[in-house]
């Protein structure tokens, strides 16, 4: 599960999005955001703990963001998934691999002996090309990158904004037992805890921060208290500021 609120959007009309926005990118060369965009924000980022929203966030952003942009400029799109399939296109690298860096720690000495009678890349190498196209397509702008750690890879890039959606246990425990059936509170639980623990270790493992210091955003939002309408108006609140500077 991506995001505990699934949007309305179907996977086929996100690649959609994505293959538009790409069309766009290669009509005005390759240049991505400039003039007075590319001084205010230029990507997004979004981190969230298990149980919180992501993609109606990144959804209701995009809608209002693209609303009053011209004919022929590239459209702000969502990154989440997809992103993995990007990664995938791009390197020719298997889906199973690289999502289940989300399930693995770096073991050198293990990835070079799996390397060595596979032929499969090592754990690190795969990082580092998802790393790669996170980058690149931070750095064309107009791009919501949604988890894998984005605003710790993208900290040092110029033109971000970086966001992250946090909830109280408890609250975050009875939207996850809600959204996936799961009957006992108990079991919703370990699951929460679970998956935040794996995201936390990726972060850790590949980039040696940790993901809930929050020192990595600019902003750091509660969903419970705020709403997810709460959060999005926050968040164009603060990119209007960026804007202003």
């Amino acid at each position: 599960m991506n995001d505990l609120h699934v949007s309305n959007l179907t996977s086929k009309n996100r690649l959609k999005q994505v293959e538009e926005q790409f069309r766009t990118w290669e009509l005005v060369g390759g240049k991505g955001v400039s003039g007075k965009a590319a001084r205010g924000t230029r990507f997004l980022t979004i981190s969230r703990e298990y149980g919180c929203a992501g993609f109606r966030i990144g959804d209701a952003l995009t809608e209002v963001l693209n609303s009053d942009l011209p004919v022929g400029q590239p459209k702000w799109t969502v990154y989440d998934r997809k992103l993995v399939d990007e990664v995938c296109h791009c390197h020719c690298l298997s889906r199973v691999l690289v999502e289940s860096l989300d399930e693995q720690r770096k073991y050198p000495f293990s990835d070079y002996i799996t390397g060595l009678f596979t032929g499969e890349p090592s754990t690190i190498q795969i990082f580092k090309k998802c790393a790669e196209s996170i980058f690149q397509l931070a750095s064309n702008g107009r791009v919501i990158l949604i988890g894998r750690a984005s605003a710790l890879i993208t900290s040092k890039l110029t033109g971000g904004l970086h966001v992250r959606i946090i909830a109280p246990l408890d609250w975050r425990i009875k939207q996850v037992a809600a959204f996936e059936n799961i009957g006992l509170l108990e079991d919703a639980r370990k699951r929460v805890e679970k998956m935040d623990k794996e995201r936390g270790k990726y972060a850790r493992d590949f980039l040696g921060k940790n993901l809930k210091d929050p020192a990595n955003y600019d902003l750091m939002l509660n969903q419970q208290t705020l709403g997810v309408e709460g959060v999005v108006k926050l968040i164009l609140q603060a990119m209007a500021v960026k804007q202003a500077k």
